[in-house]
């Protein structure tokens, strides 16, 4: 029995880990990606359309969740998965400006990139679900 409930805690413990892990590459990759295309010494160019600064302001607020999802897994899950709602839904609609033709297509929602992004997310779900489980089966148990 103890085993068993060793095993589940380390599993737990590595999902959480590689949540941390997946939600902080993104997020930096994310935020250096702005950071760069901020920095560029290119003439301006055309100002951005309203719908694409709701999608960038999304995306700031996942690259924030998952920062704060290292404190705060619960709020920063939570938080992430209603800003990458938005934007795939956003994204679905086609409303985005560029080369994205919207649905469920590669241009679109199915995109492996913007896919990426759910990762830490259903980690960070999947450990909350694991360790609630287990904490009712401890007290079905009592």
């Amino acid at each position: 029995m103890t085993k068993d409930r060793e095993r589940k805690i380390s599993a737990i413990v590595v999902i959480r880990r590689s949540a941390r892990i997946l939600g902080v590459i993104i997020a930096s990759f994310l935020l250096l990606m702005f950071i760069g295309q901020s920095l560029e010494s290119y003439p301006q160019s055309e100002p951005i359309e309203p719908i694409g600064v709701i999608g960038l302001a999304l995306i700031g607020i996942y690259v924030v969740a998952m920062f704060l999802a290292l404190k705060w897994e619960r709020v920063g899950s939570f938080l992430g998965m209603a800003a990458l709602g938005g934007f795939f839904v956003i994204l679905f609609l086609g409303l985005l400006p560029g080369n994205v033709s919207g649905g469920f297509s590669s241009k679109g929602v199915l995109n492996p990139l913007f896919l990426a992004f759910w990762l830490p997310i259903l980690l960070y779900l999947l450990c909350r679900g694991l360790e609630r489980r287990g904490r009712e089966r401890a007290k079905a148990v009592l």
